[in-house]
């Protein structure tokens, strides 16, 4: 157990050590009061070329992605509507031939009782 606390330790005192407070040479405080005192008007550009170029550029992403969104969400709408717009024309065709079958099929029951009283009226009058 003691062989646990004695690397543990060796690792605290190591971090300390590197750790410890250390104060400025007095050059290193002097140019950075320099720097600052200079161009106070200079710290609020911004100083790297990629940071000026972020935003058009993140600004153009987002539009490009607010507009293909727009895109898909309109091109899936069209083929909806062309999908509802089929469906509706298969059904007035099926309709349509019911239609034309139910109306046969009432011409020919039309056909068979029209034979019928006229045999019926000609048996009537011949008898």
């Amino acid at each position: 157990m003691s062989q646990d606390i004695e690397p543990r330790d060796d690792i605290e005192s190591r971090m300390r050590t590197a750790l410890r407070p250390v104060t400025p040479r007095q050059a290193f405080s002097q140019e950075l009061l320099a720097r600052v005192l200079v161009d106070p008007a200079a710290q609020s550009k911004p100083r790297f070329f990629a940071a000026t170029r972020v935003r058009p550029l993140a600004w153009w992403l987002t539009a490009s992605l607010a507009a293909s969104l727009v895109l898909a969400v309109g091109v899936h709408q069209h083929l909806q509507q062309q999908r509802l717009q089929q469906s509706g024309l298969e059904a007035r065709r099926e309709v349509m031939k019911a239609l034309r079958v139910t109306s046969e099929k009432l011409n020919l029951a039309y056909e068979a009782v029209k034979s019928q009283s006229t045999s019926l009226q000609d048996e009537e009058s011949g008898a």
